[in-house]
């Protein structure tokens, strides 16, 4: 098997795992109440049916009806001679988009994923649930020098969703196979001094209203970065999928000295971490405290800013796994 093969392999391998761990939450469509004008996917269709998000009303059961809809209590109401299900209006068809990050530190992970493949799984959930209620999604992948991979505009989630876990694992798999050219190429967007992010976000507030899920990690983010992602805001529905690992949050319970490596630049450099029963630790914090204060500051400033300009967000962790799926699903269903 040749080279090329065998990273065609690797990915597919990936996207497979990625597909199986995916969920699948049908998407709700709450826009702002003041917007004067709303597009087509904003509103309520004269379609009536069991799985829009909007009740219409109640209809007798008829068989082949989902039962899950079944409204118990106007069911009780009858004296349990009818049965009777729930209603909705049928939603058209609204756009999605996902813009994930795939800068170095998306690579970095140490218990069960890294946050680049935790983006994925997360990724193909909405793609998967976009798919359930019939709409349109794009996604763009970016790193510090601009856009890597982008669907011009969207498409139904099946012509999308392949493309897209393609986008964001290839690079991951880069340092498996020196030599090999990536296939994600960067796109000229215009500003060359903007990050991928803040071009991104750029490109996707030249699209009609829309839902922008943004998965990253967010570190580093610039003044002009924030100042994009406020404007996207303001116009779009913007949900915050915040990434992280353990050991951003906090150093190994271990001691000794310990090789601590920077995955961007490959500076390394040790640190000596004293065992927790060590008498001679001085004033001040130790190292575990300063670091995982570091983290946490950090985080708060993110989290304040999503606060700030309205953005629905919530957090999630490489070792997490099934654990995440609660939130996954508050969060989809949050909309």
């Amino acid at each position: 098997m040749n080279q090329l093969s065998s990273k065609e392999s690797k990915v597919e391998e990936l996207v497979a795992a990625v597909e199986e761990r995916a969920i699948t939450c049908p998407i709700p469509i709450r826009w702002r109440a003041n917007q004067s004008m709303v597009g087509g996917g904003e509103r309520n269709s004269r379609s009536k049916g069991l799985h829009g998000t909007d009740f219409y009303g109640l209809k007798p059961y008829e068989f082949g009806d989902d039962v899950k809809k079944i409204d118990w209590s106007a069911t009780a109401k009858s004296g349990g001679q009818d049965y009777f299900v729930k209603q909705f209006y049928e939603p058209r068809d609204v756009k999605v988009w996902i813009l994930i990050d795939s800068k170095l530190t998306m690579d970095f992970g140490t218990v069960r994923t890294t946050k680049r493949m935790l983006a994925a799984e997360l990724a193909c959930s909405i793609i998967k649930s976009v798919k359930k209620t019939n709409d349109l999604v794009g996604f763009i992948t970016y790193d510090e020098q601009g856009i890597q991979a982008i669907t011009p505009k969207a498409k139904p989630a099946g012509a999308v969703k392949l493309q897209c876990l393609r986008a964001i694992i290839e690079p991951g798999v880069r340092h498996l196979f020196p030599g090999e050219k990536s296939d994600n190429v960067a796109v000229n967007m215009g500003d060359s001094t903007a990050s991928g992010l803040a071009t991104a976000l750029e490109y996707v507030r030249t699209k009609p209203r829309a839902l922008v899920f943004v998965i990253s990690d967010f570190l580093d983010l610039n003044d002009n970065d924030k100042e994009e992602i406020g404007l996207t805001a303001g116009r779009h529905a913007t949900v915050a999928m915040y990434v992280q690992d353990r050991r951003e949050r906090e150093l190994p319970n271990t001691w000794g000295i310990i090789p601590m490596e920077d995955i961007r630049t490959g500076q390394r450099k040790s640190v000596w971490l004293p065992p927790k029963w060590w008498p001679f630790q001085g004033k001040g914090m130790g190292v575990r405290d300063q670091y995982a204060q570091n983290f946490q500051n950090t985080r708060t400033a993110a989290i304040d800013f999503f606060r700030d300009n309205g953005i629905l967000w919530e957090e999630f962790s490489t070792e997490e796994g099934a654990a995440a799926e609660p939130k996954i699903r508050k969060l989809l269903s949050g909309h």
